[in-house]
């Protein structure tokens, strides 16, 4: 018998879990991207700051697409209409000998496995069918990712996604039909307050965006919070039994322009972004894929279930009857620079167990563990000789017999 009545844990938005696992835990999917802004190159087009400034931008963005390669990552570049414009000005025959003869959108698709969506914020006489048709131009197609969007049909930027239903002509090139079907990177203007989503869905209609509807012909992808460290996060809810294993986790991580450009930028990126990545896959906590394949691995592995985890409002889960929450209630201080105070209550007796992983998973201490009456309490984590960084402190809660009854986890950040 199940009951109607859920519970829900809202703290750094784990959710209770029923007791019964998944035999086998997928993991969460994760996109590398990078958007090329409308901004650059750098003045006007043509003009000698223009051409130095696309030069310069092209060999870093060649120099990301080989560390990408090498490491066996994929790399989703999504470039706008200026730069696309800037390559059918620059390409010469001069210019392309320095990659096998291509422009250099071909060479790293077809040489250094790029792959190469659309992106545009509709704003300067053009849509996403113009930038389509460019990338058709420059010999290297366009996929059906509408790469970006502003999602809210209450603000004055928002981008009518829902048109895309169907074939859209162009602005600039109204004979060109263009029809895309996987969104991503549901945003906001400036990216105040974006959504903290993971999973995907087909969106209802545009004053239902957050609605999955099986008959929609387009499917939204969720960013979650953007960043490496938190996609163990994503992975606990299926470990913990939150979210079942029947629905796709989807994170993504925007390598910014300004990292790639930086004097240091690509060692920087192999270090900080692509070194996690790599563990984490080799862990099987994520795979990183591209926006395309992850939504064809969607449909043929999850089924096409529409799932979105709101990090923010988490949904509720229902509990088997009998089953007791467990949850941790606070830690302080947080960040923390040497030790902090986790408490955490338990509902009924029950054996616990307290522990701290990194982001790769890897226990790092244990902080309370036994039969535990029901009642809250506290421990000190005295992380001494622990590399600053974020880490995950998780709270199991067992019956006699060893099944799980819940748990609960919570975000510290160790900054010394």
């Amino acid at each position: 018998m199940r009951t109607k009545t859920a519970s829900v844990i809202c703290l750094l938005s784990i959710l209770l879990v029923p007791a019964a696992l998944e035999a086998q835990t997928p993991p969460v999917y994760v996109v590398l991207f990078t958007h090329i802004e409308d901004n650059r190159p750098a003045g006007a087009l043509p003009s000698p700051q223009s051409r130095q400034d696309y030069l310069a931008l092209r060999s870093k963005l060649i120099d990301m697409a080989n560390l990408a390669q090498t490491s066996g990552v994929p790399w989703s570049f999504q470039p706008d209409w200026k730069l696309l414009e800037a390559a059918l000005i620059y390409e010469d025959p001069a210019l392309m000998a320095t990659t096998n003869g291509k422009n250099f959108l071909r060479y790293m698709k077809e040489n250094l496995g790029a792959i190469i969506d659309p992106h545009s914020h509709e704003n300067g006489g053009y849509n996403y069918t113009d930038v389509a048709q460019l990338l058709d131009s420059l010999g290297v197609g366009a996929t059906t990712v509408i790469g970006g969007h502003i999602w809210d049909p209450s603000l004055p930027e928002f981008q009518e996604w829902d048109r895309y239903r169907l074939p859209v002509p162009g602005q600039r090139y109204p004979w060109a039909f263009w029809r895309g079907d996987i969104l991503m990177g549901s945003g906001t203007p400036n990216h105040v307050n974006d959504p903290v989503v993971s999973g995907v869905w087909r969106p209802r209609d545009r004053d239902h965006y957050f609605e999955h509807d099986d008959a929609a012909n387009i499917a939204a992808v969720g960013q979650y919070k953007g960043t490496i460290a938190d996609i163990p996060e994503l992975h606990d809810l299926y470990t913990s039994g939150a979210v079942s294993t029947e629905y796709m986790l989807t994170s993504s991580y925007h390598i910014k322009p300004s990292m790639i450009t930086r004097p240091s930028g690509i060692a920087d990126i192999a270090d900080s972004v692509i070194a996690p990545v790599i563990a984490m896959r080799d862990a099987g906590v994520a795979w990183p894929t591209d926006f395309t394949s992850l939504v064809l691995e969607w449909q043929n592995s999850f089924g096409s279930r529409g799932f979105i985890y709101d990090a923010e409002n988490p949904v509720a889960v229902e509990l088997d009857e009998g089953v007791t929450p467990a949850a941790i209630v606070r830690s302080s201080p947080n960040p923390f620079a040497s030790s902090t105070v986790v408490q955490y209550a338990v509902a009924t007796e029950a054996s616990v167990r307290l522990a701290v992983y990194d982001v790769l998973g890897r226990e790092i201490a244990v902080l309370a563990g036994g039969r535990k009456a029901p009642g809250g309490y506290s421990v000190v984590w005295d992380a001494g000789g622990i590399a600053s960084g974020t880490y995950l402190c998780k709270l199991e809660e067992r019956d006699a017999d060893g099944r799980l009854l819940g748990a609960a986890a919570w975000k510290l950040v160790l900054a010394r």
